[in-house]
Parts: structure tokens; sequence; C-alpha cells
């Protein structure tokens, strides 16, 4: 996996890690960590101490936009509704939202607070 995936892995997570992290008094130390991820600091680099179980970070997580129909020859996709992806392209965030389905991740990139980019899916 490498560190693109690793940023989507981790805005992903962010709302259960904040909950957790708050809990065990890191809050501030997970707040170092984005910010650090932020500033282009590997994602493995700027968690450590936070005892983030592996699979968080290191295993596929969410589908992230790439339907298995896709490998089917002679197939083609039909628009679903909108998908979200990252503002900047700087992780591999790309959600697809079903229409009137719940808005991924409330419209907004976790890591950089920004809304997040809506394109036809």
């Amino acid at each position: 996996m490498n560190d693109r995936e690793r940023r989507a892995a981790l805005c992903s997570a962010l709302p259960w890690l904040t909950e957790d992290l708050e809990k065990d008094g890191k809050l501030e130390e997970l707040g170092d960590a984005v910010r650090a991820v932020l500033a282009e600091t590997p994602v493995l680099e700027a968690t450590v101490g936070l005892n983030i179980p592996p699979h968080v970070l290191d295993e596929p997580g969410p589908v992230r936009g790439e339907e298995p129909g896709d490998m089917i020859p002679g197939t083609r996709r039909r628009s679903a509704g909108e998908s979200y992806r990252c503002p900047d392209g700087w992780c591999s965030l790309n959600v697809v939202r079903r229409p009137g389905g719940e808005l991924p991740a409330g419209g907004r990139c976790w890591l950089r607070d920004r809304p997040l980019r809506v394109v036809e899916a």
C-alpha cells in the first residue's frame, strides 16, 4: 500500500480515531499527526505512537469507487449518481453517492477541511 492510499485510509478513519483517541487523552497527538501528514510526512511515520491498529492504515478499507464490474469485459459503467473525490487529488478518496443517498463524509475532506470535489459517477 502506498502513502496516497494510507492518506485516504486515515481520512476515512478520522471520525472514529478522534473519538477513540480523545478517550485515551491523545487527541492533541492526533492533531499533530494530521498536521504532519498535511506537511507531507508519510502517514506511518506521522502516526507512530498513536497505537492505531495496523489494518486501519495498511489494509484496503471502504470501497473507494472501484466497482467490481469494471473488470468484466464488454460492460459499461452507467451513471449512478455523484462521485465525491479528494479536493486536490491528494489521496485516493472516490466515494460514489447513489441518488438520494447520504452525503459521503459530510461532503468535506476531513484532513484539509475543504469541500470534496463532486463529479458525475
